[in-house]
C-alpha cells in the first residue's frame, strides 16, 4: 500500500509541473522579423507596437496614431477595414494586409480534409463501376430478387448518367482536397 501511496504522489507532482511557455514569439515574414506577444496583444516591428484582438481569421489592429484596420473571415469569404484615419503609408507603418499575415503564421497549418480525398476516391470507384457495368449494379440491386429478369434500356441509361456524375463529383473532390 505505501509503495503505491508514493508512486501516486510522484506521478501527482510531476503532473503538477507544467512548462509556463511565454507568449512571446519572433515570426519572419517577407523578409522581417516581427516580435508577437500574444499574452499582450502586440506586434512590434522597428521600435512600432501595434495593437490587436483576435486572430489570423478575424483580427482588428490599432496603429501608434490610433487608427484601425480590421479583418473577419468566415470559411473561404471575408471581408474587411479601416478607420478613415487610416494611412500606414505616411507614418511608415506596416500594412494591415502583413500584419494579419505575421498573425496567421502564428496559427498551425491547415491540414487538408482527409475525409473529403476519401470520399472522392469512394465516388469515383463506384461511380466507375456504375458507368461500365450497369447492369451488373441493376443486378446486384434488383434483379436478384427475380427469377430471369432483364434491366430495362432506360435503367441501365440511368445508372450509366448516375456512374458518370459520381465520377465528376468525386473527382472535384479529389482534386480540391490538395
Amino acid at each position: 500500500m505505501r509503495p503505491l501511496l508514493c508512486a501516486l504522489v510522484i506521478l501527482l507532482l510531476l503532473c503538477a509541473c507544467s512548462s509556463n511557455e511565454s507568449g512571446v514569439k519572433q515570426v519572419e515574414y517577407g523578409g522581417k522579423t516581427f516580435v508577437v506577444d500574444t499574452e499582450a496583444g502586440t506586434i512590434t516591428f522597428d521600435d512600432q507596437v501595434y495593437r490587436y484582438e483576435g486572430s489570423g481569421k478575424s483580427a482588428e489592429f490599432t496603429y501608434p496614431d490610433g487608427s484601425t484596420f480590421w479583418w473577419r473571415q468566415q470559411g473561404n469569404m471575408g471581408h474587411g477595414g479601416w478607420s478613415a484615419d487610416y494611412d500606414p503609408g505616411a507614418h511608415g507603418y506596416i500594412s494591415g494586409d502583413t500584419l494579419l499575415e505575421v498573425l496567421r503564421e502564428l496559427e498551425p497549418s491547415t491540414v487538408k480534409n482527409g475525409e473529403q480525398f476519401l470520399a472522392g476516391v469512394v465516388l469515383v470507384l463506384v461511380g466507375a463501376v456504375n458507368a461500365i457495368a450497369p447492369a451488373m449494379v441493376w443486378a446486384m440491386s434488383y434483379g436478384w430478387r427475380f427469377k430471369n429478369a432483364e434491366p430495362s434500356d432506360a435503367a441501365l441509361v440511368i445508372y450509366r448518367f448516375g456512374g458518370i456524375v459520381a465520377c465528376v463529383i468525386g473527382a472535384f473532390l479529389v482534386l480540391f482536397s490538395f
